[in-house]
């Protein structure tokens, strides 16, 4: 008698294994994208913990291109070694350079998010109008800023409502489910009468009962804004804007 498995048997298998992967692959991509998320949030707060270092050490946060990066125990321009890994002149440093150049904090890295050069981008402007007009969609690369930010309300964050200055972690293109990600581990929870598209759709935002058909989620500490594709639309993809710290 042969011991082989028949065609029926085969095909049995197969519907298993088909139904079983049909079931199992969402919880992984989900678990998968959950564990980078998480690693964000343990990224944003190591450079909280370096800001707040930074701070006991000079008593100031200094806005973006006010102060130069150096070389520890020189006056020597610091080299960048993250994004075009440029020597830095004093209006192209940014606040995560001094932390990084002074050892407070490893490197500026994303397990989400695009990531690429920085040449000629973040030539900084120390005072903008809102923490989301820092930056262009064509800059890369995740940064540490710090900014002087005029006004009050949704032109800065929660935490950082009357600050003089702001200090904040900028992630470029993440995708539409790590925003929403995002905006869920630091602000909590958000519910369709919140914003149109449920948790996973950030089509658009409602304040004062009125909805505007805007790519940017205002409020909380995390703030997103359309980078490309169409709001809510599968495949687009935006930048992110964390709260670390103010003065």
């Amino acid at each position: 008698m042969s011991s082989a498995f028949t065609l029926i048997e085969m095909i049995g298998v197969l519907a298993i294994i088909g139904i079983l992967a049909s079931v199992v692959s969402p919880k992984v991509v989900e678990a998968i994208r959950d564990a980078k998320v998480t690693g964000v949030i343990a990224n944003l707060a190591a450079a909280k913990t370096a800001a707040a270092t930074y701070y006991g050490r000079y008593n100031t946060y200094p806005p973006d291109g006010t102060r130069l990066a150096v070389v520890p125990g020189t006056n020597s321009p610091w080299t960048r070694i993250y994004g075009d890994q440029a020597t830095l002149t004093q209006t192209t440093t940014v606040f995560g350079d001094l932390l990084v150049s002074e050892g407070l904090l490893e490197n500026i890295k994303s397990p989400v998010g695009s990531t690429g050069t920085n040449t000629d981008a973040f030539t900084p402007n120390a005072t903008t109008t809102s923490v989301l007009s820092c930056v262009t969609t064509n800059q890369s690369y995740p940064l540490i800023f710090c900014r002087t930010v005029q006004g009050t309300g949704t032109n800065n964050f929660t935490g950082a409502a009357s600050a003089t200055r702001t200090v904040f972690f900028f992630v470029p293109g993440v995708s539409l489910n790590e925003a929403a990600a995002l905006k869920t581990k630091i602000d909590g929870p958000f519910s369709n009468d919140a914003f149109s598209g449920g948790a996973g759709g950030l089509v658009s935002d409602t304040v004062n009962g009125t909805t505007n058909r805007s790519p940017l989620i205002g409020g909380g500490n995390c703030k997103l804004k359309l980078r490309s594709g169409s709001t809510g639309s599968s495949g687009s993809t935006y930048d992110a804007f964390l709260y670390i710290q103010n003065d």
